[in-house]
């Protein structure tokens, strides 16, 4: 009995890894978006301090309650502060669960974020919501900005009133 049921919980860490494996694969040809990330963020492994060279850029990871995807290859072996949250050149913070980017529910901002043009964002440093748009951009395609929307009104955001 003892060895079906360590065959089954080998059958189950191989199906996840796979399934975390095709994800990832999903992510990094642009085919996941930052809510599919979000749902399927029990399958998105947790940052660790390593290597990530040989990892392709648009890799996502978990670091706290956010997901983020690699936007630079880099080795953090030796560098235990370039977490996710800390070194926006290397990360694009996604959205939070829950943010569905609508005016009612809109995502909070933050450097180094990967925005979408047509969502709505909530900017913490004014409490004010943001809607992304730029002129000849079309909704759904994506900027990773290293400002907060307050700080670019008139290029990629608008003000929503009240």
């Amino acid at each position: 009995m003892a060895d079906t049921h360590a065959l089954a919980l080998d059958a189950m860490r191989a199906k996840g890894a796979a399934d975390a494996a095709a994800l990832a694969a999903k992510a990094v040809a642009g085919e996941a978006n930052a809510q599919e990330l979000l749902e399927k963020k029990a399958m998105v492994p947790t940052w660790r301090q390593r290597d990530f060279t040989a990892v392709p850029v648009g890799t996502p990871y978990k670091w706290g309650d956010m997901v983020y995807k690699l936007r630079q290859a880099h080795d953090a072996t030796e560098h235990p502060e370039w977490t996710p949250d800390r070194v926006p050149a290397l990360w694009a913070a996604l959205s939070k669960e829950g943010e569905t980017g609508a005016p009612e529910a809109p995502i909070t901002a933050s450097r180094g974020m990967e925005y979408t043009y047509g969502l709505y964002y909530l900017d913490t440093e004014d409490g004010k919501v943001y809607l992304c748009k730029r002129p000849g951009e079309a909704e759904g395609g994506a900027v990773v900005l290293q400002f907060l929307p307050h700080e670019l009104v008139g290029q990629y955001f608008e003000e929503v009133a009240a």
